[in-house]
């Protein structure tokens, strides 16, 4: 209201300061006094402008009517402006003064208010239009401001009657929820108990299996004490009875199978790595057979370390060609090299009893499959496993012992019911490797460790990079 206030007496006060101007200018010039009238009179409108301004007032005037009436006129409009009336003053003097009252109040407006300039100057009727536009938009931005205000209010209105609406449902939901919550947690402490006392039977009657189990052992053991003092007695007496037969006729070195020969290398293609064998198809070779290379005409060695790997890729009749995966710049395969390899034979199938753990790949860690490749070998190549060793066993493999665990207490035994379980399974695991040992050097079947059966059968460089599938 204020501005609007403001750009009124503004436009009023500019309306009056046109009509100042029109006069102080056509005054300003000659500096008369208002009782020089017919002197002015004739200097400010000559016989044609008085004719002129006779026909806009619609009558014929004098000159000195015109001009007492043009300064009545500017007397009422300099006091409406201004808003006072300087006695005695001259026009000059009161359009000065109108026109520094509107130079102060436009300078007073700032940049709340501008004027409108036109090819001749301060155009007061474009002022006008502009600032009464600007007070128009001013006007329309309040209203729309007011109407989003209002629309506003309204939404945060629904918005609280919805977030309260929102919260009373959480709060029924929630309170749906909890009480839930207290019936499941009821039942769950209702099995908690049940179960608890379901494990408390079964853990009675598992110490009650166990102390069972205790006993048979115990009459187990007795049973095996008494076994093995007889059977250390019946080795004893065999024993007794191989070294008063080695007295009469000394027996054969058991190892010297193992040790034999297989074939001789009859052909080297150094370009290509191959080597040519003198056996074929004919004597049972196949693909994927490998062999260590041994000194020609000297003694495979015991820890059955070769000067080089081979393996066959192609078979004839009576002759097959082997590549050559390993060999030593040092010692180099030359012609009549022999040839081994532990598990194969061209007449007979050796049989193998394998125990203990292996580390097949050999990268520093026990395989849990390695005693299953050792046997994949075996069977691949013509062996055949078995189980315990006896007279007919040719070849013992041995990797490392087993690791029997330590005896559970019972307190273990509450904390895994299974630990006794695998605490079982390691013992029998351990007196099965123990008892294969000494069942091989009872009947004096060789016992070869994993270094050297890979030696001996060729497949150490391979076992690094492949599995014997």
């Amino acid at each position: 209201m204020m501005l609007y206030t403001v750009l009124t007496f503004v436009g009023l006060f500019l309306v009056a300061a046109v009509f100042a101007v029109f006069f102080y200018v056509k005054s300003e010039d000659y500096k008369v006094q208002r009782d020089d009238m017919a002197v002015e009179l004739g200097k400010l409108a000559n016989d044609r402008e008085v004719r002129e301004l006779s026909k806009t007032v619609g009558k014929p005037l004098a000159r000195e009517t015109i001009l007492g009436t043009m300064l009545t006129y500017l007397d009422e409009m300099v006091s409406a402006i201004t808003g006072e009336f300087v006695e005695g003053a001259t026009a000059s003097v009161r359009v000065n003064g109108a026109k520094m009252q509107i130079n102060e109040t436009v300078e007073l407006l700032g940049d709340d208010a501008s004027g409108t300039y036109g090819p001749d100057g301060f155009d007061l009727l474009q002022t006008i239009r502009s600032l009464k536009s600007e007070l128009d938009t001013a006007r329309a931005a309040a209203r729309s401001m007011e109407a989003l205000l209002n629309e506003t209010h309204k939404n945060i209105d629904v918005a609280q009657e919805n977030w309260r609406l929102e919260e009373r449902r959480l709060i029924e939901e929630k309170s749906r929820f909890q009480a839930m919550a207290d019936e499941i947690q009821g039942k769950y402490d209702q099995l908690k108990a049940l179960m608890q006392e379901s494990v408390n039977d079964q853990v009675k009657i598992y110490m009650d299996r166990l102390q069972v189990a205790e006993d048979k052992l115990k009459q187990k053991n007795k049973e095996l004490l008494k076994l093995q003092t007889q059977s250390a007695k019946t080795d004893e007496a065999l024993q007794d009875a191989l070294s008063r037969l080695e007295k009469i006729k000394p027996r054969p070195d058991t190892e010297v199978e193992a040790y034999n020969p297989d074939a001789r290398i009859v052909d080297i293609d150094r370009q290509t790595d191959v080597v040519y064998l003198d056996i074929g198809s004919s004597d049972h070779v196949y693909r994927g057979l490998t062999f260590s290379v041994y000194d020609k005409n000297v003694p495979i060695p015991e820890n059955g370390k070769s000067k080089a790997e081979i393996e066959v890729f192609h078979v004839s009749d009576t002759v097959s060609a082997a590549r050559i995966n390993t060999s030593s710049k040092k010692n180099p395969i030359v012609h009549e090299d022999i040839i081994a390899n532990l598990i194969w034979d061209s007449k007979k199938s050796n049989v193998f009893v394998v125990a203990g753990r292996f580390d097949f790949d050999r990268d520093g860690e026990i395989d849990r499959d390695g005693k299953e490749k050792v046997e994949r070998l075996i069977e691949r190549w013509g062996g055949r496993l078995a189980q315990e060793v006896t007279i007919n066993t040719d070849f013992v493999v041995l990797g490392e012992p087993p690791v029997q665990m330590e005896q559970p207490t019972r307190q273990d035994i509450e904390l895994d019911l299974m630990i006794d379980q695998r605490y079982q399974e390691s013992v029998a695991s351990a007196e099965q490797y123990n008892e294969i040992l000494r069942r091989a050097n009872t009947l004096r079947v060789p016992i070869f460790n994993q270094s050297r059966f890979m030696y001996l059968i060729g497949y150490d460089s391979l076992a690094r990079t492949s599995s014997p599938f």
